[in-house]
């Protein structure tokens, strides 16, 4: 009886023990977050803290950098600018000209353009045989159009500085409503400087008519927000007047994006593959089209600026002999971006896959051959690539 009165109380001071320790736990608890919301402080686990100590010593010498040029460099910046090189700079070393990080403001002028909206003059311009910026088109009652410029002219210097890139050459052109920009550009073999006062473009980026012989021309200048669907609307019409067949030009055509430019393939193509892409794993993504393809016959015109997303459509259109294609031998820019937006309004502009034909072919550094090779003269008075895709649809 003895023997169990003490195991009952061992029992009991066990339990008690226990007790007490799990208070004395909860307390403890209880008093460190007091005392790290007192102090600001935060719990962390070991493997995080190692993890914070291998970012620190990894930035170490960043910091350091920044140091030096703030309290013994003669010459002084601001924080941002200063951050904004860094990560400028750290989207550089992937050596990929497509690759690029946007402030706030570089973000939304971005979009902007992309979607046809922007502050600008009103021209599209690429690189001709030469090298030079030749203005292909001048949107119609731009400021450019305004001004006096003309298409054909070559933007030889904008504010008096020359441009090695189309985007440095768009950005520099590119501006506030209102402020003024001065384009020194050849014409017939003189130059003229002319200065322009921005303004407020939107660009609609598909337009159509009827030519000659009951033949359509439609004419896609980017691939924005609603380009597939002014397309439809282009074709629809197209359809509506039973014409013999239409061409389709994306000759100056940067791209855009890629989306717009697969539904558009999808209009125009039987059921089968658009294109895939191949991301850095390795993994494919397949786009199909849809039965229902127009039964209209068509021509594209493309040159050596149709690029990106003129291009997927162009390989599609080839592979898939859904049409000719007539002109000279396209960009190559086989690649497509993704963007990343930030909390600030900053964004990364970053290549994460590569495209491929339906049949694999890869575009990029290479560009698509034309069924009808058809190069233009500097003194020809017509559009023989143009004449071309006419002939093939009468």
């Amino acid at each position: 009886m003895a023997n169990e009165t003490v195991k009952l109380e061992k029992k009991k001071l066990v339990r008690l023990l226990l007790i007490a320790a799990c208070i004395g736990m909860i307390g403890f608890g209880l008093f460190f977050t007091i005392f790290c919301k007192a102090t600001g402080r935060t719990l962390i686990s070991s493997s995080q803290y190692n993890r914070l100590n291998k970012i620190a010593a990894r930035y170490e010498k960043l910091d350091a950098l920044r140091e030096k040029m703030n309290t013994e460099g003669y010459f002084k910046v601001g924080r941002e600018k200063q951050m904004n090189a860094i990560y400028k700079g750290l989207v550089k070393s992937l050596k990929d000209p497509y690759s690029e990080y946007f402030t706030a403001k570089e973000a939304k002028n971005w979009d902007d353009y992309v979607n046809g909206t922007f502050y600008g003059i009103g021209v599209t311009f690429g690189k001709d045989k030469n090298g030079n910026f030749s203005i292909s088109e001048v949107l119609e009652d731009s400021p450019a159009e305004n001004s006096g410029i003309k298409k054909k002219d070559i933007i030889m210097k904008v504010e008096g500085k020359t441009y090695k890139t189309s985007d440095e050459l768009r950005k520099a052109i590119m501006g506030k409503a209102g402020t003024k920009v001065k384009l020194t550009v050849k014409r017939r073999g003189s130059l003229k400087d002319i200065e322009i006062i921005r303004g407020k473009v939107t660009e609609k980026t598909v337009k159509g008519v009827i030519v000659k012989n009951n033949i359509g021309y439609i004419r896609i200048r980017s691939f924005a927000e609603k380009t597939a669907d002014e397309f439809k609307t282009e074709l629809a019409y197209m359809e509506k007047k039973n014409v013999e067949g239409f061409v389709i030009d994306l000759r100056e055509n940067g791209g855009g994006y890629a989306k717009q430019g697969v539904n558009i393939a999808d209009m125009l193509l039987p059921e089968g593959t658009i294109m895939y892409i191949k991301d850095n794993k390795g993994k494919k993504t397949y786009f199909n089209s849809k039965p229902g393809a127009t039964k209209l016959k068509y021509v594209l015109l493309v040159n050596e600026n149709t690029a990106s997303t003129s291009e997927i459509l162009t390989a599609a259109v080839k592979d898939n002999k859904g049409g000719k294609i007539v002109g000279s031998r396209t960009y190559g820019k086989g690649v497509m971006q993704s963007e990343f937006s930030f909390k600030d309004g900053s964004a990364l502009k970053l290549t994460t896959n590569q495209y491929f034909s339906p049949k694999g072919h890869q575009i990029h550094k290479k560009g698509i051959k034309p069924d009808y090779e058809v190069k233009l003269g500097k003194n020809d008075k017509t559009d023989k690539q143009l004449e071309k895709a006419l002939e093939l649809l009468n």
